[in-house]
């Protein structure tokens, strides 16, 4: 290397690192809260929890609070250690926090009121149950009606064992189980194995254990009158598959009563259900259901169990929604609040539980960007705006926004008080539309705004999945990648969640053919004007970033890949998600008895592989593979990169020993684009200059 390219080099590393810290250290909204009596002439308080990153000095994030109230006044940013589950009790007036302690293993339920903490509840110190669960898939923090328990799930307490060679075994320990295995959920639930639904006595500190029912996995317990919890059972008569990411895992809605410790199921058997969300007021329970398998995210219906005794519940309006529940969605006993991501964004919908008419409550304010649910209160609603664009000038990522429901026309807009002084640079973004063989599709191109270095490239950019979909909220990839000169096209190809229940169902049986051919036909609509082509994906992405460059070698100038699917007929037996293999190759699976790939399979998956195209491939690859990813095994990209440098293409692969699929820990998040980003400076040719 030539001392003029050495300096190049740096001079781009210094550049990129630059950028990478400047967006890491914008606030990132995490939650919000509508703080309970805080109520001052009509007033309210909002409490907000943000994250805030400095890679050159920490490999974590940094937590702070920032209260606002309803007149738009901020408090200080107030730093805090902890994260986990927050609810209120307002009843009480105060609130609760759910957590694990990494540094001493302890785990604990903290309750606070406005003058600080009141009680903290040592939960490990009773030594009933293990670690408590503050995942997204399965744990949940409900308090009851009168505000005098609580309901939460944790990890069932194991039973101690010794070695064979021990002198003698303790009383309650066994021996020879030290070994003993314990299947899990997959994917970043490694510790999810066999869950216990914990009720707390908030005034005596007693902690009850729930007797539920062995064929089911509880989760996402919550009250749904005095003495009834309705939960989320996962049945466990088949093997776990991996949950993270999939709604289609079969389970029922059951409700479990404290007084007789009697669990009753109401939904039928072989269905998928998500999201349970119980009404205080009517014991109503609003939730989403759809049948079991299939594609991992779909279209589901909203049902609502009626709680009145009858044990009946009914499919509201008969259409499907894609979107999610909040864990307090009723507006009031007719009404629930749903956020339904539709296109290329996500808003905030009001639905008829009665007649199943739906209104977009906030329609035509926010434009294009995209809204979440923060917490509700009734009609109350403290909720989120992200945009692909953020404010630098206020050191934000996304606005908090409030409506009262019963006043749609009265919102309030909060955001940080001080000035950060930093040049607001901002990205340029276009929704675009695209139709092949008569399918409609979309895509996101951002380009680099005013002020900015335009390098002239396109990076293609597919989403995993395959049944996901880019929406316009902020991403800090592609915000670095436009700041430091790049154009980057997200594509939502046929299969892509946003487009409708029916689009779903065209892709499986037709990966690698009909979303790489829509992927392909987007680009090269929108490559006119630039001098070099690149394309980069992680999962799915990946997959279709490793077909992209085999079957049209001559487009795509340089790629990178995340944990790819590079050969589907390797992966069947050794991922967290069989099912998956099958189901993309439009191959059936049956989840209480999962066959045993015949050679139909086998072939049929490797013929909609990626690694058939292997001698195709021209353009430099960059690899980037999380060494404990449970999904996609390190040894699909791996063995690609093997295949690659044997034919002599240019290869670089970085192995990340503690990330697992999403690639997400601070210090490989940075690192990993990074080096995307040097990749396409060297290998498309490209100055900073």
């Amino acid at each position: 290397m030539s001392s003029e390219t050495k300096d190049g080099e740096e001079k781009d590393i210094l550049k990129a690192t630059q950028v990478y810290k400047r967006t890491a250290n914008l606030l990132d909204l995490c939650g919000g809260w509508i703080l309970p009596g805080q109520e001052n002439n009509g007033g309210l308080t909002f409490r907000t929890l943000w994250k805030q990153t400095d890679p050159a000095v920490k490999e974590s994030h940094d937590y702070v609070y920032k209260d606002y109230t309803q007149d738009g006044k901020c408090g200080p940013a107030v730093p805090t250690s902890k994260h986990g589950l927050i609810c209120q009790i307002r009843e009480k007036m105060s609130y609760l926090h759910l957590y694990n302690h990494s540094e001493d293993k302890k785990f604990c339920l903290d309750l606070w009121s406005y003058n600080g903490l009141v009680r903290r509840y040592d939960l490990s110190g009773k030594d009933l149950h293990g670690p408590v669960y503050t995942d997204t898939e399965f744990s949940s923090l409900s308090v009851s009606q009168d505000g005098s328990k609580v309901v939460y799930v944790a990890e069932k307490k194991k039973e101690k064992s010794v070695s064979f060679f021990a002198e003698k075994a303790k009383p309650g320990e066994t021996r020879g189980g030290v070994y003993d295995y314990a299947e899990s959920w997959g994917e970043q639930l490694e510790k999810c194995c066999e869950s216990v639904i914990c009720v707390l006595d908030l005034d005596s500190g007693e902690l009850t254990l729930l007797d539920t029912l062995s064929e089911v996995f509880c989760a996402k317990p919550a009250w749904c009158g005095i003495n009834t919890v309705c939960l989320m059972g996962l049945d466990v008569t088949c093997s776990k598959h991996g949950a993270i990411y999939c709604w289609n895992r079969p389970g029922c809605l059951y409700s479990y009563n404290l007084q007789t410790n009697c669990v009753v199921k109401h939904t039928p058997e072989r269905m998928s259900v998500y999201m349970p969300s119980p009404c205080h007021e009517t014991g109503k329970v609003a939730f989403l259901m759809y049948g079991a398998g299939g594609p991992h995210r779909k279209y589901m219906y909203v049902c609502v169990f009626h709680g009145d005794g009858s044990g009946e519940y009914e499919i509201v309006g008969g259409s499907l929604f894609y979107g999610k529940l909040s864990p307090s969605p009723w507006i009031d006993s007719l009404h629930l609040l749903l956020v339904s991501y539709v296109g290329t964004k996500s808003v905030l919908v009001k639905l008829n539980v009665m007649s199943g008419h739906k209104e977009n409550v906030l329609e035509g304010r926010y434009g294009t960007s995209s809204l979440d649910i923060l917490d509700q209160v009734g009609s109350k609603v403290l909720f989120s705006v992200s945009d692909l664009n953020p404010d630098l000038d206020k050191n934000t990522r996304q606005r908090v926004g409030f409506i009262d429901l019963d006043r749609p026309d009265e919102i309030k807009e909060f955001w940080n008080s001080e000035q950060s002084g930093k040049q607001a640079i901002s990205c340029k973004y276009t929704v675009k539309s695209y139709i092949r063989e008569g399918r409609e599709y979309n895509g996101i191109l951002i380009e680099p705004g005013a002020g900015c270095l335009d390098l002239k490239t396109l990076i293609v950019f597919p989403h995993g999945g395959p049944h996901s979909m880019y929406t316009t909220s902020f991403r800090p990839d592609t915000y670095n990648l436009a700041q430091l000169g790049f154009t980057t096209l997200l594509v939502n190809y046929t299969g892509s969640l946003g487009l409708g229940a029916d689009n779903v169902g065209l892709l499986p049986g037709n990966v690698g053919d009909m979303d790489v051919k829509d992927t392909h036909h987007a680009a090269v609509q929108e490559s006119a004007g630039f001098q070099h082509v690149a394309v980069m994906g992680g999962s799915h992405g990946g997959f279709l970033t490793a077909h992209l460059i085999g079957q049209y070698p001559d487009f795509y100038k340089a790629a990178a890949m995340r944990n790819p699917v590079t050969d589907i007929s390797s992966m069947v037996g050794i991922s967290d998600i069989p099912d998956w293999c099958y189901c993309e190759a439009g191959r059936d699976y049956n989840v209480y008895h999962p066959p045993t790939p015949t050679c139909t399979d086998i072939s049929t998956m490797l013929e909609k592989s990626p690694i058939r195209y292997i001698d195709q491939v021209k353009c430099p690859v960059l690899m980037l593979i999380g060494a404990k990813d449970l999904r996609v095994p390190p040894s699909q990209g791996v063995r690609y990169v093997r295949y690659l440098k044997s034919r002599g293409v240019t290869c670089s692969l970085k192995m990340y020993p503690e990330d697992c699929h999403p690639l997400g820990s601070v210090p490989c998040a940075g690192d990993s684009l990074i080096h995307v980003y040097l990749w396409f400076m060297k290998h498309l040719n490209l100055s900073s200059s």
